[in-house]
């Protein structure tokens, strides 16, 4: 097998990281969630095309795994959603 293909996206997923801690030091606010959301969209895309293999695959499985992890999020967020409004409702009130 050959590793020398995992060493690449190791070293971005580091550098993300690293990335990320920095930024939390360096900014607040929306351009802190903007930075986070994009390197975590970045670190999760390199996972699943490398380590998942699914960089690799036919399109179809690809699409069927991402449609998917949207499917479950949105239902996930949309189940939690409500609460999170209620709750920040509630912590405006005091």
């Amino acid at each position: 097998m050959d590793y020398k293909k995992y060493w690449g996206p190791w070293i971005s997923l580091l550098v993300l990281t690293l990335v990320m801690l920095v930024a939390d030091r360096a900014f607040t606010g929306t351009i802190l969630l903007t930075a986070l959301l994009l390197a975590m969209t970045a670190k999760a895309i390199l996972i699943a095309g490398t380590f998942m293999h699914l960089k690799w695959e036919h399109k179809g499985l690809i699409w069927t795994v991402v449609l998917g992890l949207v499917v479950v999020g949105a239902a996930l967020f949309a189940g939690i959603a409500a609460d999170g409004v209620r709750a920040h409702t509630m912590a405006n009130r005091w």
